[in-house]
């Protein structure tokens, strides 16, 4: 079973980027790949316009898109950036989010960009479910460093999954 090789809490982030809305990746119907793939493609080639806090860091943020705007119940929405350096400006086109602080399960996705619905799928319906735990609903965080490179399958990225003690 997969285990989070840490849980801790996480200081709330100021993420620059670009934003999409898809389908998870744990619905049938998904469309994450398609959609968030070419998402990446486009803020490297925008990278370099956002003043980052750390140059050697990039991330994912995933949350519920709102119940009022999206046509069904697994819509998401999907941010890729960069923690924003303090009082950094927001580059035309781009957005700005700003995570909570919060309590994650911390995973690490090794390999394949293409298996990482796999990570995901066990995550939420094998640990998550055993575990003490609950999602918190705040939206998961995935942190690509140093270790991630698409092109080697010895790749890791770190998967954030906001959580709360189980009521």
């Amino acid at each position: 079973m997969i285990e989070p090789v840490r849980i801790e809490t996480k200081p709330a982030m100021r993420l620059i980027g670009l934003q999409t809305r898809f389908i998870s990746g744990l619905s049938p119907d998904s469309n994450a790949g398609p959609v968030i793939g070419p998402l990446w493609g486009q803020l490297h080639a925008r990278a370099g316009e956002i003043q980052q806090k750390d140059a050697t860091r990039l991330f994912g943020y995933t949350w519920f898109a709102d119940p009022a705007t999206r046509s069904r119940d697994d819509e998401l929405e999907y941010l890729c950036g960069a923690e924003a350096a303090e009082g950094a400006p927001r580059p035309e086109g781009m957005v700005e989010v700003t995570t909570a602080e919060a309590l994650y399960a911390v995973f690490e996705h090794r390999g394949s960009m293409f298996t990482f619905g796999d990570t995901l799928k066990s995550i939420y319906s094998t640990w998550l479910p055993a575990s003490d735990y609950e999602g918190n609903g705040l939206g998961d965080v995935e942190l690509y460093d140093e270790r991630w490179s698409m092109e080697s399958p010895d790749s890791i990225f770190e998967c954030w999954i906001g959580i709360k003690p189980r009521a």
